[in-house]
């Protein structure tokens, strides 16, 4: 049967979202041969898969260099500001999930940047939904009200009688939804809802809880000072009680679309308004990407929680001492957007410029219990756009992990254009870029008279078939040999008998030998591997039980 909105929040409400079990991913045609243990197509956690974006798992390199291998992004944008209420900006500081059966949702910004008097009721909190990540559909909700007719995308709002304002008019009549502490106690007022993050929480017993949004949520009083003309007549008073309610706020839903409008706070904040959260599968926990206060500048911090209530204390990632031309040419805006993906963790890491142009991302990696690095300081991973593109200044990755179809992972990200109007902000929607499975990084040579090599150091082999993600430059395989941890060769599996196909109609190729078929006689032993690559690129390899 085919799956449409209706059936999907239907599925939803009765018997929950689980992950669990072994499966295809079928997001579309074609459907990928890689295998995978993950129903969620967003769960990229992967023992038996390993990367090369740091030196870890490495013994030696020779004639091999580290490349940034930078996603492929469509020239247009494939959401943008095209409704009534939607004003100009379609924008994630939001997030898009990927569900079990494909279907990929996104909670976005509508943002009215220049707050005409006769337009205070445009801008919001918006949903869409496409079977593809390419064609979206905004479908009329009939939840919250603009201009007198529900029959719009608006997924949320902090007007208490649900007719659709910003959150300046709203903060201006001292409206809002009410704000409660983290023992539920009522604690003043919340118009403002900014870093929005939505979240699939398939852990919660609750089918009632199944979604959660996070945001930094705010009593827009609190700006009184720095924009007095905008909140005329708000009292210090009301300016102090403003601030006591700022902070990380959670609320929930069965399926995304209906919210309790009963936020109640996380964490209190202590300035400033970034925040994300994604979800460690390895861990079973989450990580709230915040910025920290004692840097000098926008940096990325991080604190973890399994349960939404006891929080670590913030452990800045990427601050005053990560790079000399911190806060000279740059700043860390604060998203790491940290995600599972093999056996590691990966995210990427936004820019602010203070110099030149473009904000952008840079690619970080983390290994178990491990600090936060930068793949390749200073070369870019998610890039902003040519001139006169709609992402020519500003290219940063919604709040969530990319998602899968087929051998592509999807990664949706807001682009910003040059300003095109004196009293406008930079105009914005939403892009999509896509990389092939795995390959976010990876040790190449091109014109080396020889082969360049990488040894790995001492693993464990767990499953007789062992894959190979390589992109020859040149028509010319990689080659790979098995050997004892101390580099003695193991018989049957050298170089000169290995025999890796090229093959460009696929990610992934299947190693063997001569007369090996695969490494089912070395399961269980401790191994080293050695690649010899001419002309290509080596991105990962993966541990298979069996081919597929």
């Amino acid at each position: 049967m085919k799956t449409n909105r209706r059936h999907f929040l239907k599925g939803t409400l009765a018997v929950g979202i689980t992950a669990i079990g072994t499966s295809w991913i079928r997001a579309q045609k074609p459907l990928s041969y890689v295998f995978t243990t993950n129903t969620d197509p967003q769960n990229h956690n992967d023992p038996n898969l390993h990367l090369f974006l740091d030196d870890e798992d490495v013994a030696s390199i020779k004639h091999l260099e580290r490349v940034i291998n930078k996603p492929r992004k469509r020239p247009e944008p494939v959401v943008q500001a095209d409704r009534p209420w939607e004003g100009e900006r379609a924008q994630a500081w939001g997030s898009v999930i990927q569900e079990p059966d494909g279907l990929f949702r996104m909670w976005y910004f509508a943002f009215n940047t220049e707050r005409r008097w006769d337009s205070l009721d445009v801008g919001g909190y918006c949903y869409a939904e496409s079977r593809d990540g390419i064609h979206w559909e905004k479908p009329n909700l009939n939840l919250f009200e603009f201009r007198g007719s529900k029959r719009n995308n608006l997924f949320y709002s902090c007007a208490p009688d649900g007719k659709n304002l910003v959150e300046e008019e709203l903060a201006r009549r001292g409206l809002g939804l009410t704000a409660r502490d983290a023992r539920g106690k009522p604690v003043g007022v919340l118009n403002n809802l900014d870093g929005l993050t939505v979240v699939r929480d398939d852990d919660d017993p609750d089918p009632q809880r199944r979604y959660k949004l996070i945001a930094n949520m705010q009593d827009h009083r609190m700006w009184a000072p720095a924009y007095p003309e905008r909140y005329p007549g708000v009292t210090e008073a009301q300016i102090k009680q403003a601030r006591r309610v700022f902070g990380q706020y959670l609320d929930t839903s069965p399926d995304g679309i209906h919210w309790t409008r009963k936020p109640q706070r996380l964490i209190a904040a202590r300035g400033g308004d970034y925040m994300m959260a994604t979800r460690d599968h390895r861990n079973r926990r989450w990580w709230l990407n915040e910025r920290a206060h004692d840097q000098g500048g926008r940096n990325a911090s991080l604190r973890t929680s399994s349960d939404w209530k006891k929080w670590s204390e913030l452990t800045v990632a990427f601050g005053k001492s990560s790079d000399p031309d911190f806060n000279k040419t740059f700043q860390w805006h604060g998203g790491i957007t940290p995600f599972n993906y093999g056996n590691m963790n990966v995210g990427m890491l936004e820019k602010w410029p203070l110099a030149g142009h473009g904000a952008n991302c840079e690619l970080a990696c983390q290994r178990e219990g491990g600090k936060w690095t930068r793949v390749a300081p200073k070369e870019i991973f998610l890039d902003t756009g040519p001139e006169g593109s709609f992402d020519r200044m500003l290219a940063y990755p919604s709040h969530n992990p990319p998602g899968r179809v087929g051998d592509d992972l999807y990664i949706f990200y807001t682009g910003a254009g040059a300003r095109n109007h004196p009293r406008r902000g930079m105009p914005m929607a939403m892009g999509l870029a896509t990389l092939k499975l795995d390959r976010f990084a990876g040790l190449a040579q091109w014109r080396y008279k020889g082969a360049g090599s990488v040894v790995t150091k001492p693993l464990q082999i767990p499953h007789p078939h062992l894959a190979v993600n390589v992109d020859c430059y040149e028509y010319e395989p990689i080659r790979v040999a098995v050997t004892r941890p101390d580099g003695t060769p193991i018989p049957g599996y050298s170089a000169n008998e290995s025999a890796i196909p090229v093959d460009r109609e696929h990610v992934y190729s299947f190693a063997c030998w001569n007369n090996k078929k695969d490494l089912s006689e070395l399961v269980g032993q401790t191994v080293a591997l050695q690649f010899f690559v001419s002309g290509a690129a080596l991105y990962s390899y993966r541990f298979y039980p069996r081919r597929t």
